[in-house]
């Protein structure tokens, strides 16, 4: 029987720079690790250490794909060492956290899930050709994380390269 331990979406602050962070304890009160850096906690999940640490890695995987997707078109969502930029709006990472933290019950579906998730972080870009090959479950699930995977922030300051953008 493996131990359980309770999988967290957190917000915290370090250095006066907000972050958001997925990570896993033991303990029932999460404020307790990261050197209380942590202000509040929007989901907190009880799993087995085994899959928390999947389910962690998914959804971890899936903000690093949103980054670099950014990044490739010209938006600062900067990662930092403690966890992720508070940039990014709560409610996506809740739908990320949700999605993977749901979707681990069904092995079968999961191993499949995350073959299209490191397929996705191997293309770099959304390529809606690959979707035309998937059927049911996961055509759904691919279009969900498309979906998530499709967010840029909508005000300008976040842009690197506003010379290209038109005067009118």
């Amino acid at each position: 029987m493996t131990k359980s331990v309770n999988l967290y979406l957190a917000s915290g602050v370090s250095e006066g720079v907000g972050f958001w962070v997925v990570d896993f304890t033991e303990e029932d009160n999460i404020f307790n690790s990261l050197c209380s850096k942590l202000l509040e906690c929007y989901r907190k999940e009880l799993f087995g250490l085994e899959a928390a640490i999947a389910v962690k890695a998914a959804i971890n995987t899936t903000l690093e794909i949103l980054c670099l997707d950014s990044k490739y078109e010209k938006y600062r969502l900067d990662n930092y060492n403690t966890g992720y930029s508070s940039e990014i709006p709560i409610n996506l990472i809740e739908d990320i956290f949700d999605l993977w933290a749901y979707n681990y019950s069904n092995q079968i579906l999961w191993k499949k899930y995350i073959g299209l998730l490191n397929l996705r972080k191997k293309i770099k870009k959304n390529n809606k050709y690959i979707n035309i090959g998937l059927k049911g479950d996961i055509f759904e699930f691919a279009t969900k994380l498309d979906g998530l995977l499709s967010f840029r922030p909508v005000n300008k300051k976040f842009r690197l390269d506003q010379s290209n953008d038109l005067m009118w």
